[in-house]
């Protein structure tokens, strides 16, 4: 009679946990918000000089050609299925926004699943946004309209890292297209002189591990088996969190077909860094201070 009562027991616990909103709220912590980092900004004082770096020297295949807007400059080139953006900030903001070293790593646009979806999600896992924001200008067919929308993420930003979710209207582009068309690119010139295959990861230095990493588990889900603190976010590059003194990205990770190659490259052009067996780095005095580093496609 008593082990009836106790299997009853666990019974009715296990029912009860199970339609607890707790359980249910775990259970709703699957479905993904985001599906890829979309692109990589970079706040530059000179953005035609690192465009030219990455199209002319690099060879990566045009984005978007360099654009001035009302209050900002931009220009993308494709690395991969994921895009590098090269942005200043004009008019007012121009003075303020300026960076020492010449350029730095600002923000993560994240392509979402359609904002009507994704941002009741957000709020069912505690996490905040700011209200979105249509970008109004000319679309293809010479119309007005929204270009894009962007929803900042303040719990993923700081002063010195922007991080946003970035949906594209379909009637200004078709963002699936366009990364066919780099990507095809990329692959008829062998990936340009570095032989590059994709941007492998983002670091991102995070000033309190532990609790930066549950936000972000939040967000993205999908953790990289055994890496603690890695996601692999779709068909973009992995987000990796690192221990560190404020919230910014340190640097992003390219991957090459030949490491030696491309040491090889760097350093006929002097552009080698510093280097090791397993990786290698562009100097980043040639270009305006990143932080770029390439791994071998095989490791």
């Amino acid at each position: 009679m008593a082990r009836h009562s106790t299997a009853a027991s666990h019974a009715m616990a296990l029912a009860l946990l199970i339609c607890s909103p707790i359980a249910q709220g775990e259970q709703k912590l699957l479905k993904p918000v985001v599906r890829q980092v979309d692109h990589i900004v970079v706040q530059t004082n000179d953005p035609k000089l690192l465009f030219n770096f990455f199209t002319d020297i690099l060879q990566f295949p045009i984005a978007w050609q360099v654009t001035e807007y009302d209050d900002f400059i931009s220009g993308g080139v494709g690395a991969g299925s994921v895009s590098i953006e090269v942005f200043r900030y004009t008019g007012r903001k121009s003075a303020e926004s300026r960076t020492p070293r010449g350029a730095r790593f600002m923000g993560i646009a994240f392509q979402p699943f359609p904002l009507t979806e994704s941002l009741p999600e957000l709020e069912s896992r505690g996490l905040s946004y700011k209200p979105p924001e249509p970008f109004v200008s000319t679309l293809p067919d010479g119309s007005k309209g929204p270009l894009w929308t962007t929803v900042v993420l303040p719990q993923f930003s700081s002063s010195r890292l922007s991080t946003f979710l970035y949906e594209y209207s379909p009637a200004f582009l078709n963002i699936y297209v366009r990364r066919k068309q780099v990507m095809g690119q990329l692959a008829l010139n062998g990936g340009g002189p570095l032989g590059f295959q994709s941007v492998q990861e983002i670091v991102i230095e995070a000033e309190d591990l532990e609790r930066d990493t549950d936000e972000w588990q939040k967000l993205l889900v999908k953790r990289v088996e055994g890496s603690g603190n890695v996601w692999q976010v779709g068909d973009g590059p992995a987000i990796r969190l690192v221990p560190g003194k404020q919230q910014r990205i340190r640097g992003i990770v390219f991957k090459v077909q030949s490491l030696e190659k491309a040491a090889a490259f760097l350093k006929k052009n002097s552009l080698f860094g510093a280097g090791s067996r397993r990786e290698i780095s562009i100097d980043p005095r040639k270009i305006q201070g990143l932080n770029i580093r390439l791994v071998d496609l095989k490791d």
